[in-house]
């Protein structure tokens, strides 16, 4: 059985898997250079196609997760919804009207039912277009959300929970996930408050809503969340089984009434207080409905689960035995879910999460011969990118099959020394970057209780680099440059079995100086999606000014 998941809202992506084994997975922007495109995938399933030999025609199943999100019209015209997606108005009235239709046309049923059959008929017409005979179907945003993140956990039973915007017309489910079923629990729809809780304050801070949230996660550390708790707490709170719901046939302003209110304080509190009360109000939530069903192990999806301190509240203050975050946790991870929905897995988890495009040694070498690069070969290259990180190189490393989702896990990742505190002032700056989160670490599994408090129950997940921990005394004073002004850091915990080349190299930098863990950063300059092919990867060397750059089986300097 060969099926095709596919995604086609903002973050579009495909995922393929051949007789229950997902053999690749790709987000459109790595494609088409667009970050968070919302075209629709034909780069991703051509790419997945031609990688595994297949045409169109050999294809058995597509599916396509979300039933009416993107609405028609947007589903017809996808420039025009990739337009909207980029230029949206959190506070537009607009906004409001498709949420009200959205969850109105769910609760009345008829509507959106209608709207479902005309989108999978223009998607079968579509797909039929490009030489697809095989049954077309879609599947619930959130149930793919559900199934992305308990299917791969490996933690039976669990509790698999998704929260985001909007999709489909929810905004937040509760699942009980056991020997392979998903069963849905509770669900809220869309007039839930914590549908713009997080994007609208995003923008009245000056960031980009649904790309900016992790840059006031991180501004949220430097403020006092005490001066507007009150007031956040009124926008957002646990009651019942869910949340407040939100009057969205009322517009916002930007200017009035609770946001009035916040430009009368600091920016850095504005986040603080913004960050505590999410934080405070999902610990509530996930502690009623882990007591409810007795379940203790926990999977999440949505993009409300990038928020990677509301993660270390949730495996802290919740009792829980066990936590996983999909890796591509947001929209990007919904083609994964769309996918497993026909066949699921064979076993309990996913080996790998290195599912995007490879390149040959002949591309590399193309690449830096172009470029007028000087290379070498090395026989030990572990060893020697382990001397050159010793010796204070910054080194860009592009290896292997690219990661699915937005964490660079090695494979396309810049790696530095920890050990020097102004790393965040000089390399954001080459990188044309202004972040307020600290650069990550990757941290060899066997010390990472040297480094990191309370990390029983998180093994599931925190090779993803999706997690929060408190550093150790320790961590604080030998890798200054990936802890946080809050004491914490978000590592890339690494077991051989992972990935054994990069592995590697940081066994060998150990070895030299002492010190288990590297700065792990995402190998691409600000607003641009990580680099996909091998001449991205040396414009992007030499555009930073790196020192070293990993080509496949060749080092430049």
């Amino acid at each position: 059985m060969i099926v095709l998941g596919i995604c086609d809202n903002h973050e579009s992506g495909a995922a393929l898997m051949v007789d229950g084994k997902l053999l690749g997975a790709v987000n459109e922007e790595r494609l088409d250079r667009n970050k968070m495109s919302a075209l629709f995938p034909w780069r991703s399933i051509d790419w997945l196609l031609a990688d595994n030999g297949l045409k169109p025609g050999d294809v058995d199943r597509v599916v396509v997760a979300s039933t009416v999100t993107p609405v028609l019209f947007f589903r017809i015209w996808k420039e025009v919804h990739e337009r909207v997606k980029r230029t949206a108005d959190q506070f537009s009235y607009l906004l409001n009207l498709y949420i009200l239709y959205q969850v109105t046309g769910r609760l009345t049923r008829l509507p959106l039912a209608l709207e479902g059959w005309a989108s999978r008929a223009v998607l079968r017409r579509r797909f039929a277009r490009r030489g697809f005979s095989c049954p077309v179907s879609t599947i619930d945003h959130h149930f793919a959300h559900a199934l992305s993140a308990a299917l791969p956990s490996g933690l039976d039973p669990c509790l698999a929970v998704t929260a985001d915007a909007m999709g489909d017309g929810l905004s937040l489910t509760v699942s009980l996930a056991e020997g392979g079923r998903i069963t849905p629990v509770y669900r809220q729809y869309g007039f839930c408050a914590i549908n713009t809780y997080y994007s609208r304050v995003t923008q009245h801070l000056g960031f980009t809503a649904n790309r900016h949230e992790g840059k006031v996660v991180g501004l949220a550390a430097h403020g006092d969340p005490s001066v507007l708790r009150d007031a956040f707490h009124r926008q957002l709170h646990f009651r019942g089984k869910g949340f407040n719901r939100t009057p969205y046939m009322l517009p916002q302003h930007p200017e009035r009434g609770f946001y009035a209110l916040l430009r009368k304080h600091g920016r850095e509190d504005v986040a603080a207080a913004l960050q505590d009360n999410l934080e405070r109000e999902f610990v509530r939530f996930l502690r009623l409905w882990t007591d409810r069903l007795k379940v203790r192990k926990v999977a999440l999806a949505g993009g409300l689960f990038a928020n990677v301190k509301l993660n270390q509240r949730l495996r802290e203050d919740c009792g829980l035995e066990g936590i996983y975050i999909t890796p591509n946790m947001g929209d990007g991870g919904l083609c994964l879910g769309a996918a497993l929905s026909v066949e699921g897995l064979p076993e309990p988890g996913l080996p790998s999460f290195y599912l995007g495009p490879h390149y040959d040694e002949a591309s590399c070498r193309k690449a830096l011969d172009d470029a007028g690069l000087r290379y070498q070969r090395p026989d030990d290259m572990a060893g020697e990118v382990a001397r050159l990180l010793a010796e204070g190189k910054a080194v860009a490393r592009f290896d292997g099959r690219m990661e699915f989702g937005p964490r660079a896990l090695g494979n396309r990742s810049i790696l530095y020394r920890t050990d020097d505190p102004a790393v965040m002032d000089w390399l954001n700056e080459r990188l044309d970057r202004t972040e307020f989160m600290p650069f990550a670490p990757v941290t060899l599994a066997e010390h990472a209780s040297e480094c990191y408090c309370n990390t029983p129950g998180s093994e599931p997940t925190w090779k993803y680099m999706n997690l929060c921990f408190d550093c150790t005394e320790k961590m604080k004073e030998q890798s200054p440059g990936v802890v946080h002004v809050d004491g914490t850091a978000r590592p890339q915990v690494l077991s051989r079995q992972d990935n054994p080349a990069f592995y590697d190299i940081l066994a060998n930098y150990h070895r030299i100086t002492g010190n288990p863990s590297l700065l792990n950063t995402s190998f691409n300059l600000h607003e641009e999606p990580i680099i996909d092919t091998p001449e991205q990867a040396v414009r992007s060397y030499k555009q930073a000014g790196l020192d070293a750059l990993v080509l496949g089986p060749f080092l430049a300097r």
